[in-house]
C-alpha cells in the first residue's frame, strides 16, 4: 500500500534522523494500555463501574498493600474512622483486608456456642450432627459467594493493562480461597441423615434420576 509507505518512515524537517511511524504506532499503543482510557463512574466519590461492569476499587493501578494482611498506619486510621462513622469504607481498604474482615466477622462459625444453643433445644445426638453439618456447608456457600464477589467488584480498572493483571490476581486469589466440595460429601451426609429428610437432599435427589 501506497499509503503506508509514504506515512511509514518520514523526516521532519529540523530532525536528520528517519523516524518509523508503525513502529511508533505500536509503543503507543502499549503507552495507552498503562493510561486510565476505559470509561467509568463514580458516585459519592467512589468508583461503582468500568465500562458497565461492577467494580469497587478506587485505586487504578497495582500497589502492595493490596496483597498484605498487615495493618498499615492508613489502614488503621480508616478504621478507626469506619468506628466512629459506623461504616465500613470497604473501598479504601485493601482486598486481602476486606476479605479478612469478612471472613473475620461472618466466617467463623463458633461451633462451641451453636452447639449450646442446639442442647437447649433437646435434640437428638443425631439431629444436632445432621444440624451442624448442614449448616456449616450453607455457612460455606455464603462466605465462599461474598468473596468470590468481592474479588469480582476488584478486577475493573480504567486501565487496560491493570485490568488484565488484576484477572490472573483474581483467578490465583479465587483458587486459594475457595472451599473444596465433593458430591461425596454430600452423599455421606444423605446417608447419615437419612432419616431427616427435610433437613438434607437424599441420595436420590444428589444422583437426578429420583428412581423408587
Amino acid at each position: 500500500m501506497k499509503i503506508f509507505s509514504y506515512f511509514s518512515k518520514f523526516k521532519l524537517k529540523w530532525w536528520s534522523w528517519e523516524i518509523d511511524t508503525i513502529k511508533l504506532l505500536n509503543y503507543f499503543v502499549i503507552f495507552l494500555a498503562f493510561l486510565p482510557i476505559l470509561p467509568y463512574e463514580k458516585k459519592d466519590g467512589k468508583l461503582i463501574s468500568v465500562m458497565g461492569f461492577e467494580a469497587r476499587e478506587n485505586n487504578f493501578y497495582i500497589r502492595l498493600s493490596d496483597f498484605s494482611l498487615l495493618d498499615t498506619n492508613s489502614d488503621k486510621r480508616l478504621k478507626y474512622e469506619a468506628q466512629k462513622t459506623n461504616t465500613l469504607q470497604e473501598n479504601n481498604l485493601s482486598i486481602l483486608n476486606e476479605i479478612g474482615e469478612y471472613l473475620e466477622k461472618n466466617g467463623i462459625v463458633n461451633n462451641e456456642k451453636y452447639e449450646n444453643y442446639l442442647d437447649s433445644k433437646n435434640y437428638s445426638k443425631e439431629l444436632k450432627t445432621c444440624l451442624i453439618l448442614r449448616n456449616m456447608i450453607m455457612s460455606e456457600m455464603v462466605v465462599d459467594s461474598k468473596i468470590r464477589r468481592i474479588l469480582h467488584d476488584y478486577v475493573p480498572s480504567p486501565v487496560p493493562a491493570i485490568w488484565v493483571l488484576r484477572i490472573f490476581i483474581h483467578y490465583i486469589l479465587d483458587y486459594l480461597s475457595t472451599p473444596y466440595f465433593t458430591s461425596g460429601m454430600l452423599e455421606r451426609g444423605a446417608k447419615k441423615c437419612s432419616e431427616f429428610d427435610y433437613l438434607w437432599p437424599s441420595e436420590k435427589y444428589l444422583d437426578l434420576t429420583f428412581e423408587e
